[in-house]
């Protein structure tokens, strides 16, 4: 089956618990340099933004006007971002006074997905150590043969459609068709291509020895080809994003490795059923309900992640969609419940969403504009300008260095940058879905070993490539533009280049696999 998730820890179950406070000993050096750094990047953006504004009230042209809002909403995100992350401490393990046995149930929803991806997590769930524990494998296809599958192995079997229920709320009303029919203590979710370890229950029980505890979420791994071409394994969210959650309890579930408290979700109704996804949303109302969330940051399962650029567009536009959704039409900082901490943590999620799918674009254009209109408002200080805007973006890149040392935040950066096609497209959505509106639920990964050609995709990238390597010479020969001016932007045509770059060549260049990480055989 490939390799299990390296567990680091004993066979007590952990506690996530803070170390001292800043400064001490237990406190890596390099948390205390990204602070120093995010403090210098904010007063070095603010020095900026004051000055280009007032150039560009005194120039009054609308494309500046555009590029100083994009400006100052990047700066936004890098406030939030710093504020969410200042008291980031590293987590440390305590085991709890006692080991409570708790009841577990373990819902598995499945709609159609291969039968061998299926068979390969349910044996694995097979073979988890803990009891007492009931199997669910909640079918929402009506498959005869996942129906004797889950059977042969014990485990309960159930079907919306042989109810005679409707698939109302895809996963998250086959989630709560589970819920209703199961009746242990504890709930945890397994999505059907999350191969888990054999120690997973025992990991994260131990938690909910704290009564507050609602729910707990696990750090999220896959099988990967090598290097990671489109950046699923996402080591900003999981390995620091998500420690920084957890201090500020604002935990969010990734809808797979997660265990709820029932209790917990009888009082919010059950999974979230409004948004297309449960995960985001479920978290989002326990922790405006007053429930802790706890992130458990180790991985105790492994699942599929997209292998191509279709796939990674389909599973990215969902998320984008429902954290938008929620920051539209249910935005944190009118959300009752939440403090002013939850608030921000929340937000840096749905402003990173937002800076991909609107900002960005606007970053992109901008040169392009220069060059045909040949004016621009920092015309005659370019130079102010390149020292001002070099020295916050040193700074920025100095903060993120520390902040997400060994997290690969160039790479997160790029792909966030390269996303802004589908983001935007998805922001667009979140406005046309208010609520009583709901968007159609596709399933991810139902061919999952596909390699299908996906170049069409890049249309956007390539259009911009493109433009950005054409008008500059255009610009030039016909006199549309200073040569000074051409010189200046092409600078940044340059940079625009190199980040759309990465992507190109991920869809150019076809993957390679390790054995023991390739999913085709693991799920053979």
């Amino acid at each position: 089956m490939g390799e299990s998730p390296r567990l680091l820890l004993g066979a007590a179950s952990p506690l996530l618990v803070v170390v001292d406070p800043a400064g001490s000993p237990g406190e890596p050096a390099r948390w205390r340099e990204a602070r120093f750094f995010s403090l210098t990047a904010l007063v070095l953006g603010l020095a900026y933004l004051i000055w280009l504004g007032r150039l560009v009230l005194a120039s009054r042209g609308s494309p500046d006007i555009f590029f100083f809002a994009a400006e100052s909403l990047s700066y936004l995100l890098l406030c939030l971002l710093s504020y969410s992350t200042w008291r980031l401490r590293s987590p440390r393990l305590g085991n709890p006074e006692s080991q409570p046995r708790f009841a577990v149930d373990i819902l598995v929803p499945c709609c159609g997905e291969p039968l061998e991806i299926i068979q390969t997590t349910l044996k694995a769930v097979q073979r988890i150590t803990y009891h007492p524990r009931e199997v669910y494998v909640l079918d929402d296809a009506a498959s005869e043969a996942v129906a004797a599958l889950a059977q042969s192995l014990g485990f309960h079997y159930l079907s919306r459609p042989q109810a005679g229920l409707p698939r109302a709320d895809s996963k998250s009303g086959n989630l709560n068709f589970g819920l209703s029919r199961s009746r242990g203590d504890l709930i945890l979710v397994l999505d059907a291509d999350q191969v888990p370890a054999p120690e997973i229950l025992n990991r994260l029980v131990g938690f909910f020895g704290q009564s507050q505890v609602g729910y707990v979420q696990s750090k999220q791994a896959f099988f990967l080809p090598e290097g990671d071409p489109f950046y699923n394994r996402d080591k900003v969210f999981y390995e620091t994003i998500q420690l920084s959650n957890d201090q500020g309890n604002a935990v969010i579930s990734c809808g797979s490795g997660v265990m709820y408290r029932r209790q917990a979700l009888q009082e919010i109704g059950g999974f979230a059923s409004w948004n297309l996804l449960e995960d985001f949303t479920t978290s989002y109302e326990l922790a405006s309900g007053g429930w802790r969330g706890v992130y458990h940051p180790h991985a105790l399962s492994r699942g599929l992640a997209p292998a191509t650029l279709a796939g990674v567009y389909h599973q990215r536009f969902q998320w984008c969609l429902d954290t938008m959704r929620l920051f539209f039409w249910d935005n944190p900082l009118f959300k009752s419940g939440l403090s002013w901490r939850q608030k921000t943590h929340f937000l840096v999620v749905m402003m990173s969403y937002l800076t991909s799918g609107v900002v960005f674009p606007v970053f992109y254009a901008a040169p392009l504009l220069v060059y045909w209109r040949g004016q621009s408002c920092v015309l005659g200080d370019e130079l102010t300008y390149g020292v001002l805007r070099g020295a916050y973006v040193v700074a920025t890149i100095l903060m993120f260095r520390y902040l997400f040392f060994g997290k690969e935040p160039l790479r997160q950066f790029k792909m966030l940058c390269s996303l802004f096609p589908v983001h935007a497209l998805a922001i667009l959505a979140a406005l046309l879905y208010p609520p009583g509106r709901k968007p159609v639920y596709r399933v991810n990964n139902l061919q999952p070993f596909a390699s299908h050609g996906t170049w069409w995709h890049l249309a956007p990238h390539l259009g911009f490539i493109f433009l950005h390597v054409s008008l500059p010479v255009l610009a030039l020969c016909l006199g549309w533009a200073e040569p000074r001016l051409i010189f200046f932007n092409s600078i940044f045509s340059a940079f625009i280049i190199w980040i759309m770059g990465d992507l190109v060549l991920a869809v150019l260049i076809r993957p390679t696999w390790r054995p023991a990480m390739d999913p085709r055989q693991v799920y053979a």
